[in-house]
């Protein structure tokens, strides 16, 4: 028994022996032209990879065509459902019943990676969670992004979510030459709520010149990706640095990156889409190298101090950097490469300088000035039964848009999309509301109105929208008002009156279980 005990030990530490001899997965890299879309450098730039965050990128440019095909408005007042309130952070936090405009939702998410209004826009664009995933998928493929397949509007980690180094560079080139009139979304420093103020998750803003933005992205089985945008003597770049071990790793490696393409005119003479394809068909997970015990690490994507990011030789060495990257280094003064931004050591530690002071965007709550005249939202309704919209037909977007204010009649979602249903939340708080900011995050709990604040009694021109919300308190005023007219019919003959009156009383009372079935 003994020694077959210490055979399983052997053959175990054997095992742990071979598997920690593994190599690292490689990580993609990429830089293209952002007007030309030629490819400077690439590496593994088509492999599949989890994209976390970046999601947001596609959910920004389905909205922004949204709001150029007149279906839905800046202005547009978004109402926070339950599903949207209860995602995971990194999130604004505000509570289910309350509203924002489509472009304080659009700036938040994109600056803070808030995931909960990525459920907020998706809903008020799509009118429901499986049908914007759908609108996201189809537009992925007109743009020809080949590896990548979305499962969420916020890029929270689900296995089958995918994308590509390659496929984020063709998102980036369409969101920034299709909509040059909202660059600004996705380059704001800050924004501040109340008297919050939330940085730009991505640490090249405020530390990279010419740095115009993009997007950031973590989970433990993706690692640190960042999609980074910088303008340089008349040109624009896009850098991709796919499961980076940290979010200062993933900064400066694209710091470098964008350094190395400003420093060369030269291309591979490859587009993005000639780029070859990988041979995977599958993102691998990389979160023992990335969220293993003991790593010390920060782990997260929406925390970055204002000071210097630095990161060791011993981890820019590593087999989660790109040999791609061993040319940028040159013989310039302080260690610094010749045109680099990131600076060099005598230690061998890798800098990139601190971060400028922002004036934060002040974003607004609530409806604004130019919301009631705006085209509603897809989910206005609230309790609209959009999962059989998205059912019935996936690949036409707009079908969620025109059933919006026009809820069909009541039925039972089917089970595997209940989890995605937008229903109307139980006590929606409008900004104005007891509270008023701090009641929009949950930070108090004030005494609900007596009648829900909604954005149909706010814009009774509405068609539809009271009958989504009044299916529960119509019916008990129909039970109480035969009791009233007793009392007045008991003064005249009681031969007609009291043998019309149980007929008009038992429908009335009937009919509220038949409604709300």
């Amino acid at each position: 028994m003994l020694a077959l005990r210490m055979g399983r030990a052997a053959a175990l530490a054997s095992f742990v022996a071979a598997t920690a001899a593994l190599p690292a997965v490689a990580s993609p890299t990429l830089i293209v032209d952002a007007r030309t879309g030629e490819v400077v450098s690439s590496e593994e730039a088509t492999r599949p990879w989890y994209p976390a965050s970046t999601v947001k990128m596609m959910t920004a440019y389905v909205a922004l065509k949204a709001v150029r095909d007149g279906r839905i408005g800046w202005e547009t007042v978004l109402p926070v459902s339950r599903l949207a309130a209860a995602q995971k952070p990194s999130k604004l936090g505000l509570r289910p019943g309350s509203e924002i405009t489509l472009e304080n939702a659009m700036r938040v998410m994109l600056v803070k990676s808030a995931n909960d209004l990525a459920v907020v826009v998706a809903e008020g664009v799509g009118g429901s969670m499986p049908n914007f995933v759908n609108m996201m998928n189809s537009e992925a493929r007109r743009l020809g992004m080949h590896e990548s397949y979305f499962t969420t509007a916020n890029g929270l980690h689900q296995p089958g979510q995918k994308t590509s180094a390659r496929d984020l560079a063709i998102l980036a080139r369409a969101l920034y030459n299709e909509f040059p009139e909202h660059r600004d979304l996705w380059s704001t420093g800050a924004v501040q709520v109340g008297r919050r103020i939330m940085k730009n998750t991505n640490g090249l803003i405020g530390r990279y010149p010419g740095a115009e933005g993009m997007k950031t992205g973590f989970v433990c089985a993706s690692g640190f990706n960042l999609v980074g945008l910088a303008s340089r003597g008349g040109r624009t770049l896009i850098a991709v640095v796919l499961g980076a071990g940290s979010g200062a790793e993933r900064s400066i490696k694209t710091a470098q990156l964008l350094d190395q393409g400003f420093a060369s005119w030269s291309s591979t003479g490859q587009t993005l889409e000639s780029l070859p394809p990988s041979g995977y068909d599958s993102a691998p997970d990389v979160r023992n190298e990335i969220c293993r015990g003991g790593r010390g690490v920060l782990l997260a994507d929406d925390v970055d101090s204002d000071g210097p990011l630095t990161i060791s030789e011993a981890q820019r060495s590593s087999d989660s950097f790109n040999p791609l990257m061993e040319g940028i280094r040159g013989a310039g003064p302080q260690g610094r490469a010749v045109g680099s931004v990131a600076s060099r050591t005598a230690s061998g530690r890798i800098t990139l300088g601190p971060r400028a002071d922002f004036i934060p965007v002040q974003i607004a709550l609530g409806p604004t000035s130019g919301s009631a005249t705006a085209p509603l939202a897809a989910n206005a309704g609230g309790s609209k039964p959009t999962t059989a919209i998205a059912r019935a037909k996936p690949e036409k977007p707009a079908t969620a848009i025109a059933a919006r204010g026009k809820p069909a009649a009541p039925v039972e979602a089917p089970a595997e999309a209940t989890a995605y249903a937008t229903s109307a939340p139980a006590a929606p708080v409008a900004a104005s509301a007891g509270g008023g900011i701090a009641a929009l995050f949950g930070a108090i709990s004030p005494t609900p109105p007596s009648a829900p604040l909604s954005l149909q009694q706010e814009e009774p021109q509405t068609p539809g929208g009271a009958a989504a919300i009044r299916p529960k308190t119509k019916p008990q005023v129909a039970a109480v008002e035969p009791e009233p007219k007793k009392k007045v019919q008991a003064r005249k003959p009681e031969g007609k009156k009291v043998a019309a009156k149980p007929k008009a009383a038992t429908p009335a009372a009937e009919k509220p279980e038949a409604k709300s079935e």
